[in-house]
């Protein structure tokens, strides 16, 4: 079987992602390792009936989209649109093999190990009472150039996956409440909050930024920093906020933050850049940096839709230079 279930998953993910894919399915911080340097967490159920998911939605019905969607269904017995409820990827350092996804779906879990069992070179091991598949990517190469490995299990209406078997094994050690979860500490403490409307939210801490561009050194001065992504009322609502050691370092952070916004607000030749960069509003409190946005999500669908034409128009006009 040349499609993994890890691609393929992480595919679908990052298709609703990317097209800006609020909230019924929220973080949930006891699942999650309590230490983590990073998170990302994607609710699709609540997405789903937002202005911007009605969208999502009548695209993924178009024939192109509609195909993909089917050949997947074929394989996984699975509807990407109504039986993805939410994926969270966390990880406790940038290596790619420190990564863990969990998806929440409703899936057939005989077909997946079935599915698990034809892929190359698959193995399988114990933990606990739970079975961690494994299998060989020969499309990804690790750090060493080796063909990665993929490891997965299942855990109730969870997938997990990871570069790495001890990865895995830890994070079923989490989920079986045997090992610490985020749950039970303070970081992070804005996300997962139940009754939020947010469909993403995003933390890091721990940050390593070596490069010298404004948006590096405002992060650099950070020492952790949340974001989330929500439609409420149909309005769209966006937030971020880094954490400073100090009131000062918050205040040039604010600064930098400024000075980012006016330049935005100079690109006259995209008024959508334009209208977005005037809704954001930069604040400080304490040693904290905050910034917010909230536009009608009705202008936030209409910059897509600009967006995406521009670049259509784009791609027209290559393909007509090079015709020619």
């Amino acid at each position: 079987m040349k499609p993994t279930l890890w691609k393929l998953t992480l595919c679908a993910a990052c298709v609703c992602a990317s097209s800006l894919t609020a909230g019924a399915n929220t973080l949930q911080r006891s699942d999650v390792m309590d230490d983590p340097a990073w998170l990302v967490h994607l609710d699709f159920d609540g997405f789903r009936p937002t202005t911007l998911g009605q969208y999502v939605l009548a695209e993924m019905d178009k024939p192109e989209a509609k195909d993909k969607l089917a050949a997947f269904q074929t394989i996984f017995s699975f509807d990407l649109r109504k039986q993805l409820h939410g994926a969270t990827l966390y990880g406790s350092g940038l290596a790619p093999e420190e990564a863990v996804l969990i998806v929440y779906a409703d899936f057939e879990a005989d077909r997946l190990v079935t599915l698990a069992k034809a892929a190359k070179d698959y193995h399988s091991k114990e933990h606990n009472q739970h079975v961690i598949h494994n299998w060989r990517d020969d499309h990804k190469k690790d750090k060493n150039g080796d063909k990665m490995r993929v490891y997965a299990t299942i855990h109730g209406e969870r997938v997990i996956f990871s570069q790495s078997e001890s990865r895995v094994a830890l994070a079923l050690d989490v989920l079986d409440r045997t090992a610490p979860s985020l749950a039970a500490g303070s970081a992070f403490a804005g996300l997962g909050v139940p009754g939020n409307s947010h469909f993403l939210e995003a933390a890091a801490r721990k940050m390593d930024f070596p490069d010298s561009t404004p948006n590096a050194a405002m992060l650099k001065l950070a020492k952790s920093l949340e974001f989330v992504l929500g439609e409420k009322d149909k309005k769209f609502h966006a937030a971020i906020t880094l954490v400073a050691d100090t009131e000062e370092s918050a205040g040039h952070i604010v600064s930098i933050a400024q000075g980012l916004l006016a330049l935005a607000k100079l690109q006259t030749e995209k008024p959508e850049a334009t209208k977005f960069a005037d809704a954001v509003v930069i604040k400080q409190d304490g040693a904290r940096a905050h910034g917010s946005l909230t536009l009608p999500a009705g202008d936030i669908l209409g910059m897509i839709k600009a967006d995406a034409a521009r670049k259509a128009g784009d791609d027209a006009e290559k393909s007509e230079k090079v015709s020619k």
